[in-house]
Protein backbone atom coordinates (compact mmCIF):
# COMPACT_ATOMS: atom_id res chain seq x y z
CA UNK A 1 0.00 0.00 0.00
CA UNK A 2 1.76 3.35 -1.06
CA UNK A 3 0.55 6.76 -1.43
CA UNK A 4 0.68 7.79 2.90
CA UNK A 5 3.35 10.00 2.53
CA UNK A 6 5.68 8.83 5.03
CA UNK A 7 6.84 6.09 6.60
CA UNK A 8 4.12 4.74 9.08
CA UNK A 9 5.35 4.03 12.39
CA UNK A 10 2.24 2.85 13.93
CA UNK A 11 -0.37 1.41 11.20
CA UNK A 12 -4.02 0.31 12.55
CA UNK A 13 -6.42 -1.82 9.49
CA UNK A 14 -10.01 -2.48 9.44
CA UNK A 15 -11.85 -4.51 6.38
CA UNK A 16 -14.99 -2.24 6.24
CA UNK A 17 -17.05 -5.17 4.39
CA UNK A 18 -16.43 -8.41 7.13
CA UNK A 19 -17.55 -7.10 10.73
CA UNK A 20 -15.74 -10.48 11.54
CA UNK A 21 -12.41 -9.01 10.98
CA UNK A 22 -10.46 -7.49 14.33
CA UNK A 23 -9.27 -4.54 13.45
CA UNK A 24 -5.10 -4.89 13.25
CA UNK A 25 -2.71 -2.88 15.02
CA UNK A 26 1.25 -3.12 14.37
CA UNK A 27 4.15 -0.41 15.27
CA UNK A 28 7.95 0.23 14.68
CA UNK A 29 8.81 -0.06 18.47
CA UNK A 30 7.38 -4.14 18.21
CA UNK A 31 7.78 -4.47 14.66
CA UNK A 32 5.66 -4.98 11.44
CA UNK A 33 4.73 -8.58 12.16
CA UNK A 34 3.32 -8.53 15.77
CA UNK A 35 0.35 -8.16 15.98
CA UNK A 36 -2.53 -6.99 18.24
CA UNK A 37 -6.34 -6.62 18.14
CA UNK A 38 -7.66 -3.19 19.40
CA UNK A 39 -11.12 -5.32 19.88
CA UNK A 40 -10.33 -8.15 21.79
CA UNK A 41 -7.99 -9.35 24.84
CA UNK A 42 -5.58 -11.98 22.83
CA UNK A 43 -2.08 -11.45 23.01
CA UNK A 44 0.52 -10.27 20.71
CA UNK A 45 1.24 -12.65 17.63
CA UNK A 46 3.69 -13.09 15.06
CA UNK A 47 2.34 -13.41 11.86
CA UNK A 48 3.68 -12.24 8.79
CA UNK A 49 0.49 -12.85 6.34
CA UNK A 50 -0.69 -9.75 7.66
CA UNK A 51 2.09 -6.52 7.86
CA UNK A 52 5.74 -7.80 6.36
CA UNK A 53 7.24 -4.04 6.48
CA UNK A 54 6.53 -0.50 6.83
CA UNK A 55 7.80 1.13 3.62
CA UNK A 56 9.26 4.31 2.95
CA UNK A 57 5.35 5.61 1.40
CA UNK A 58 2.97 2.88 3.00
CA UNK A 59 3.40 -0.52 4.21
CA UNK A 60 3.51 -4.28 2.98
CA UNK A 61 0.74 -6.62 3.27
CA UNK A 62 0.15 -10.56 3.31
CA UNK A 63 -2.47 -12.87 2.24
CA UNK A 64 -4.65 -12.36 5.75
CA UNK A 65 -8.42 -12.13 4.91
CA UNK A 66 -8.61 -9.34 7.53
CA UNK A 67 -6.30 -6.93 5.67
CA UNK A 68 -6.25 -8.61 1.93
CA UNK A 69 -9.24 -9.93 0.77
CA UNK A 70 -10.43 -9.81 -3.08
CA UNK A 71 -12.87 -7.38 -3.50
CA UNK A 72 -13.34 -5.91 0.25
CA UNK A 73 -12.20 -2.37 0.81
CA UNK A 74 -10.62 -1.74 3.88
CA UNK A 75 -8.85 1.68 6.19
CA UNK A 76 -5.70 2.02 7.18
CA UNK A 77 -4.86 4.81 9.66
CA UNK A 78 -0.80 5.68 9.76
CA UNK A 79 0.66 7.40 12.24
CA UNK A 80 4.14 9.35 12.37
CA UNK A 81 6.23 8.61 15.42
CA UNK A 82 9.70 8.77 15.83
CA UNK A 83 11.64 5.96 13.92
CA UNK A 84 13.36 2.87 15.71
CA UNK A 85 12.47 2.93 19.25
CA UNK A 86 15.28 4.41 21.67
CA UNK A 87 15.88 3.68 25.52
CA UNK A 88 14.33 5.86 27.74
CA UNK A 89 15.52 5.84 31.23
CA UNK A 90 13.22 8.80 32.57
CA UNK A 91 10.97 6.15 34.60
CA UNK A 92 11.55 3.55 37.17
CA UNK A 93 11.09 1.42 34.61
CA UNK A 94 13.00 1.71 31.25
CA UNK A 95 11.25 1.72 28.15
CA UNK A 96 11.60 1.69 24.42
CA UNK A 97 10.31 5.04 22.80
CA UNK A 98 9.34 6.39 19.00
CA UNK A 99 8.23 9.33 20.01
CA UNK A 100 6.85 12.45 17.91
CA UNK A 101 6.99 15.61 20.22
CA UNK A 102 5.90 17.82 17.33
CA UNK A 103 3.09 15.87 17.14
CA UNK A 104 2.59 14.94 20.71
CA UNK A 105 2.85 11.26 20.00
CA UNK A 106 4.52 8.48 20.99
CA UNK A 107 5.19 4.39 21.01
CA UNK A 108 6.13 2.75 24.45
CA UNK A 109 7.20 -0.51 25.21
CA UNK A 110 7.99 -1.36 28.81
CA UNK A 111 7.98 -4.59 31.28
CA UNK A 112 5.99 -3.96 33.89
CA UNK A 113 7.67 -4.76 37.87
CA UNK A 114 3.92 -5.09 39.40
CA UNK A 115 4.67 -2.07 41.80
CA UNK A 116 2.84 0.45 42.23
CA UNK A 117 4.08 3.94 41.58
CA UNK A 118 6.09 2.44 39.11
CA UNK A 119 6.45 4.84 35.84
CA UNK A 120 7.78 4.64 32.43
CA UNK A 121 8.89 7.36 30.39
CA UNK A 122 6.77 8.20 27.28
CA UNK A 123 9.59 10.26 24.96
CA UNK A 124 7.12 13.39 24.81
CA UNK A 125 7.83 17.19 26.08
CA UNK A 126 4.67 17.59 27.72
CA UNK A 127 2.17 15.51 29.64
CA UNK A 128 0.43 12.92 26.92
CA UNK A 129 -3.30 13.75 27.19
CA UNK A 130 -4.60 9.56 26.20
CA UNK A 131 -2.51 6.95 26.97
CA UNK A 132 -3.72 3.90 26.27
CA UNK A 133 -1.66 0.46 27.55
CA UNK A 134 -1.85 -3.06 26.24
CA UNK A 135 -0.56 -6.83 28.23
CA UNK A 136 0.84 -8.02 25.34
CA UNK A 137 1.16 -11.45 26.95
CA UNK A 138 -2.28 -11.96 28.62
CA UNK A 139 -4.40 -14.25 27.07
CA UNK A 140 -6.87 -14.66 30.37
CA UNK A 141 -9.64 -13.63 28.08
CA UNK A 142 -10.67 -10.49 30.96
CA UNK A 143 -9.80 -6.57 30.61
CA UNK A 144 -9.00 -6.73 34.08
CA UNK A 145 -5.77 -8.11 32.78
CA UNK A 146 -5.96 -8.32 29.29
CA UNK A 147 -8.12 -5.12 28.31
CA UNK A 148 -6.56 -2.19 26.62
CA UNK A 149 -6.74 0.35 29.51
CA UNK A 150 -7.00 3.63 28.46
CA UNK A 151 -6.53 7.05 30.85
CA UNK A 152 -7.83 10.19 28.92
CA UNK A 153 -7.27 13.67 30.49
CA UNK A 154 -11.00 14.66 30.69
CA UNK A 155 -12.16 11.48 32.48
CA UNK A 156 -9.05 11.95 34.77
CA UNK A 157 -6.47 9.63 36.91
CA UNK A 158 -8.98 7.66 39.30
CA UNK A 159 -10.87 6.43 36.43
CA UNK A 160 -10.07 4.30 33.28
CA UNK A 161 -11.88 3.46 30.23
CA UNK A 162 -11.26 -0.30 28.24
CA UNK A 163 -10.57 0.40 24.34
CA UNK A 164 -11.55 -2.86 23.57
CA UNK A 165 -15.46 -3.04 25.72
CA UNK A 166 -18.71 -0.47 25.53
CA UNK A 167 -19.08 0.40 29.32
CA UNK A 168 -18.87 3.27 31.16
CA UNK A 169 -15.64 4.49 32.86
CA UNK A 170 -15.43 2.92 35.50
CA UNK A 171 -13.56 4.23 39.18
CA UNK A 172 -10.73 2.70 40.18
CA UNK A 173 -7.53 5.00 41.22
CA UNK A 174 -5.26 2.02 40.93
CA UNK A 175 -5.26 1.92 36.96
CA UNK A 176 -2.53 5.19 37.03
CA UNK A 177 -1.88 5.01 40.89
CA UNK A 178 -4.47 8.25 40.67
CA UNK A 179 -1.36 10.43 38.94
CA UNK A 180 -1.77 12.15 35.93
CA UNK A 181 1.03 11.93 33.52
CA UNK A 182 4.18 14.61 33.53
CA UNK A 183 5.78 15.64 30.92
CA UNK A 184 8.37 13.14 30.91
CA UNK A 185 6.82 9.64 32.81
CA UNK A 186 3.10 7.63 33.21
CA UNK A 187 2.92 6.65 36.65
CA UNK A 188 1.45 2.89 37.37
Amino acid sequence: VTGVGFQPDFLWVKDRINGGHSHRLADIVRGATKQLNSDTTLAEATDSTVFSAFDSDGFSIGTNGSVNTNTNTYVAWNWKAGGTAVSNTDGTITSSVSANTTAGFSIVSYTGNGTSGATFGHGLSQAPELVIIKNRESTSGTSASAGWVVYSDPVGNTKYLYLNESKAEAIDSGRFNATTPSASVVTL
